[in-house]
């Protein structure tokens, strides 16, 4: 029997979204970046937590949601070095650490989750959907995240 998995929540533009626990180095609230000149419009910088440089990607820019502001509400999620080299994404706001049984995560398919895949225009980013009590939870894949980035750099040289 498989225990039930963690998952580190936020949100943006309204939607929860999460990743796994297991992924997640830390949740800072220093969203101050520096720009890089002619990089991707995922990238919103570079940020320096202690003394590290992490590069900062925009998850509304990832999922192909309307930009926002970065607010006082906004937090830095930073992933593990398994995930990627010294890189977070900024969130709207972050929520709670919900677990989850095995039972309650769905393999995305965009035929059957239409209003998720009507809300993010990269699907491909989504890993799992999670019947919440009140709520459904888009489960992203972080490792997917530079790859985007990287794509997007090549197609704009």
């Amino acid at each position: 029997m498989e225990s039930q998995r963690l998952f580190c929540t936020f949100r943006v533009d309204g939607h929860l979204f999460g990743v796994d626990m297991l992924d997640v180095k830390e949740v800072t609230t220093e969203t101050t970046h520096t720009p890089i000149a002619h990089a991707p419009d995922e990238v919103l910088g570079l940020v320096n937590i202690r003394g590290h440089i992490y590069l900062s990607l925009d998850l509304r820019r990832l999922l192909g949601m309307p930009e926002s502001d970065v607010t006082i509400n906004s937090r830095l999620v930073l992933f593990k070095p398994s995930i990627g080299n010294a890189f977070g994404v900024v969130v709207d706001e972050i929520s709670e650490i919900h677990p989850a049984e095995p039972d309650r995560i769905e393999v995305f398919d965009s035929s059957t989750h239409e209003i998720v895949a009507a809300a993010i225009r990269r699907v491909d980013l989504i890993a799992a959907v999670c019947k919440l009590p009140d709520e459904l939870l888009v489960v992203l894949n972080p490792r997917r995240f530079l790859t985007i980035v990287d794509q997007n750099l090549v197609s704009s040289a």
